[in-house]
């Protein structure tokens, strides 16, 4: 077999991998759990990215050794020092070729700017904002260091209001009846005992029920809803004026659940809030998978140019594969 270029791209619920030749032609994909470490740990992270390359190597019916380059797009790769953590991982792989590691969300920024510059908001199950230019990387911290969550910070804001609404401090809504009635609780007050004691635990799957009742005019889920897309909004204004692109023309390419779902106020609070500081900004929602960007990065680290004929090929590709 020919030599080829590997892809990984490991968010916090899937991890995706892609293999192409070195015309940037799709050979195979897979899918599986989720790669980051910060959620599942070390040796769940190293399980995955073993299982899923013997899987994606056999479907392609080519050997490790073929590999001539990869790129590990991951989430949780967040500082320089977690490469003391990530690195043994990715060694044990026994790649002989090339690899390299970087945050997922640049990932998804290769797969809708090819050429890598500009910004990505990530808005899926956590959050990230991120930009690139010819000599400059940029990344928020983490949910914890003020940067937007995704549906996660969704939830969590959902859950401070509704919590807030019991004590009398906001009105008590829709939401603060539907989200305990979601995970079995007509009493909201044996749900709050319960998720105090940890014997409930709220994940980002009620974010669509949280995105239905802003929609129906709930006033506490619009400013759930309103918060958290401000947020995504600011930090890409952070990550543009870190970057000097403020005054100038920039691809903002959007990804993750809460970007693609098409909520009508989502959508118009992120782009009002972004736009009143950065009105030359050129939004696109992504609509390829992400890990055909971490195709994009290894083909820029493996060519001393990425031919037009190698990104047309994969991209071209990429918007018929479903992984």
């Amino acid at each position: 077999m020919g030599k080829c270029i590997l892809g990984i791209d490991g968010g916090g619920t899937k991890t995706h991998a892609c293999i192409v030749d070195l015309d940037g032609n799709i050979l195979a994909t897979a899918a599986n759990g989720g790669a980051n470490w910060e959620r599942i740990g070390v040796e769940a992270v190293q399980k995955n990215l073993t299982e899923i390359i013997e899987r994606v190597c056999a479907k392609a019916s080519i050997a490790k050794a073929d590999i001539v380059d990869s790129t590990f797009a991951l989430a949780g790769f967040d500082w320089e020092e977690d490469k003391q953590i990530l690195n043994p991982i990715v060694n044990s792989l026994d790649l002989d070729g090339r690899c390299q590691l970087i945050n997922d969300s640049f990932a998804a920024l290769f797969a809708g700017i090819p050429q890598g510059i500009g910004c990505v908001s990530i808005a899926g199950t956590g959050g990230k904002s991120a930009g690139r230019t010819a000599s400059k990387t940029v990344q928020t911290m983490g949910m914890e260091l003020g940067e937007g969550g995704g549906a996660g910070q969704l939830v969590d804001t959902a859950l401070d209001l509704i919590a807030r609404a019991h004590h009398g401090i906001v009105e008590k809504t829709q939401l603060y009846k539907q989200i305990p009635q979601s995970v079995g609780f007509d009493n909201p007050a044996d749900f709050f005992a319960a998720v105090a004691r940890g014997r409930v635990a709220l994940d980002e799957s009620l974010a669509p029920l949280i995105f239905k009742l802003a929609d129906e005019g709930d006033c506490v889920a619009i400013e759930v809803v309103t918060k958290v897309a401000s947020q995504h909004a600011l930090d890409i204004q952070g990550i543009i004026k870190q970057l000097d692109f403020a005054g100038t023309p920039v691809e903002l390419i959007r990804a993750g659940g809460l970007h693609t779902a098409a909520n009508v106020l989502f959508d118009r609070v992120f782009e009002k809030t972004l736009k009143a500081s950065s009105p030359g900004v050129i939004m696109r929602v992504l609509d390829v998978s992400p890990v055909f960007g971490s195709i994009l990065h290894a083909a820029h680290h493996h060519f001393k140019e990425v031919s037009p004929e190698f990104i047309s090929n994969l991209t071209s590709a990429a918007k018929k594969v479903e992984i």
